[in-house]
């Protein structure tokens, strides 16, 4: 934060403003101005002084009839029903994330076991937060494995959600009564996590786009849904619809005194310029082969690239009776490396390429910033019998978590731009099991969005 000049505090910054002034939020709740199965969009009025990062999204699904127990997968909540989404100002795209719910599976990863314990399974219904498993309840000191914890006492066999987090068409009441989560903007739209937007400076209508997870896939090669995880009671193929009237946006406004707005307005107002992250995506789909040694074009041709993430899936996770259903990241089979690097501006990242997984535990960490919340055997299926083989909602914890949280992150150490050939991922997972899998890779790249006299504009730095 700079010091404040004549022209005032900068108001879009979101940490704290070192001076004394009158802050007023209005919360208005905006219902979606288009809206069907596939898409959404919000206009978002423009009167109101600042969008702030911390509105919301509401989002819910109705019961399936003759279901009970479907659920969020796990780790990402109420987040599984975006596919993609994007940021709009008039005709111009200011941010877009693609495969967002599988992004948004690498970013759970840094969530701390408090934070989804007493809060994100309230607020999003993540509940991936881990607790011993003692094997004799009398003996607080034998616990040789680890579980899920969602704040209930199990019974040393079995654990379960929340009555409130179940989705179930048991009875009109509980159909009624089907739980509504929420999702941040700013975990939508990188840009807004550092600043918030002067909406009241900007002549063009500002949209929020969002295009749903189809309801159901067979790339398990069962029709199964794509929404949902259940216990396997329930019929894996159920289309679960999202329920229309509780998509909201929680929309929170932040204005000051209109001397103050006014300053603001005419001074660092008239030409706003700030740096963000966003994110493109690169998929290679194939058999297990394909993935044995791979050179993969990412892009980055000409941007400045500050990191770089993947993760694999495999076909066969794609189940609606599972904890995650398909949206995690597959390890390599035990026994064998995942091997990784970067070939860009000529050079590679690392002189000789990274495998050992707790190297690349450490890597991701140092992109990153913070440490991944997961076990060793959740990221790379070491330590085989450390999960529990108790159940959670009817699955095996051991099972459904083991190796499907593998995620990793390069962050390029020399901060030069990639030239014109772009970034080539090396890649290598040798001896996968039989199956088709899906590598997807996002480059984050450094963009710009300036807005001057009311007209914003975006482009690549």
């Amino acid at each position: 934060m700079t010091d404040e000049d004549d022209s005032g505090p900068d108001l879009m910054d979101l940490s704290e403003i070192k001076t004394d002034i009158a802050q007023t939020v209005q919360t208005d709740i905006i219902r979606p101005s288009v809206f069907s199965q596939n898409f959404c969009r919000f206009t978002l009025d423009r009167r109101l002084g600042f969008l702030h990062s911390d509105s919301k999204i509401t989002l819910s699904v109705t019961p399936a009839a003759g279901n009970t127990s479907a659920y969020y997968p796990l780790h990402i909540g109420v987040g599984v029903l975006i596919d993609s989404c994007s940021l709009k100002i008039g005709q111009r795209t200011i941010s877009e994330t693609q495969s967002f719910s599988h992004l948004h599976s690498y970013s759970s990863l840094f969530l701390t076991n408090e934070n989804n314990l007493e809060r994100e399974q309230y607020l999003s219904q993540r509940c991936i937060a881990h607790k011993n498993v003692y094997a004799d309840t009398t003996n607080p000191l034998s616990a040789s494995t680890y579980g899920l914890d969602n704040g209930k006492n199990a019974d040393g066999v079995a654990n379960t959600l929340n009555a409130f987090q179940i989705n179930s068409a048991a009875s009109a009441d509980t159909i009624a009564e089907a739980p509504t989560y929420s999702i941040y903007l700013s975990d939508l739209f990188p840009c807004l996590q550092s600043f918030q937007i002067p909406s009241y400076l900007i002549n063009d209508p500002i949209f929020v786009e969002i295009n749903w997870t189809p309801v159901s896939t067979s790339l398990s090669g069962a029709q199964v849904s794509a929404r949902m995880c259940m216990a396997s009671t329930d019929t894996e193929d159920t289309e679960y619809n999202i329920t229309e009237n509780e998509v909201n946006l929680i929309y929170d406004s932040v204005s000051y005194d209109a001397d103050v707005m006014q300053k603001y307005a005419e001074g660092k107002g008239r030409n706003i310029v700030f740096e963000f992250k966003d994110y493109s995506l690169a998929k290679r789909t194939g058999d297990q082969a394909e993935f044995s040694n791979l050179v993969f074009p990412i892009g980055g041709n000409g941007r400045l690239c500050s990191k770089v993430i993947m993760g694999l899936q495999a076909n066969d996770s794609y189940v609606a009776r599972s904890l995650l259903n398909g949206y995690g990241s597959h390890a390599p089979t035990d026994g064998e490396e995942l091997t990784l690097n970067l070939l860009y501006n000529d050079r590679y990242e690392f002189s000789i390429d990274r495998s050992n997984a707790a190297l690349l535990f450490s890597t991701t960490q140092a992109a990153e910033g913070a440490v991944p919340m997961v076990s060793r055997q959740e990221y790379s299926r070491e330590m085989g019998a450390t999960i529990t083989t108790d159940t959670f909602e009817g699955h095996a914890e051991n099972t459904f978590l083991g190796g499907q949280f593998s995620w990793n992150a390069i962050r390029p150490n020399r901060g030069d731009r990639i030239n014109t050939k772009g970034i080539d991922l090396i890649y290598k997972n040798p001896n996968l099991a039989a199956d088709d899998y899906t590598l997807r890779v996002w480059v984050e790249i450094v963009k710009v969005m300036t807005i001057k006299d009311g007209q914003a504009d975006c482009y690549y730095a």
